[in-house]
């Protein structure tokens, strides 16, 4: 599984694992959501990664 760490500056204010997802268009990749803290407000997050020409084709 993919992991995105977020920093604000040096600090890492986030480690990310994005699960595999077959999108509804059919195409794949990772997705995920996340709650974060950044300067003292909270924030949510969705990363979001698509293998590019994961898509069937239609015939």
């Amino acid at each position: 599984m993919p992991r995105i760490e977020i920093y604000e500056g040096s600090q890492k204010i986030a480690d990310v694992g994005l699960p595999e997802k077959k999108f509804s268009t059919g195409s794949v990749g990772f997705w995920a959501t996340q709650k974060l803290e950044i300067n003292g407000k909270r924030y949510q997050g969705q990363f979001q990664l698509v293998e590019i020409g994961s898509k069937e084709k239609k015939e």
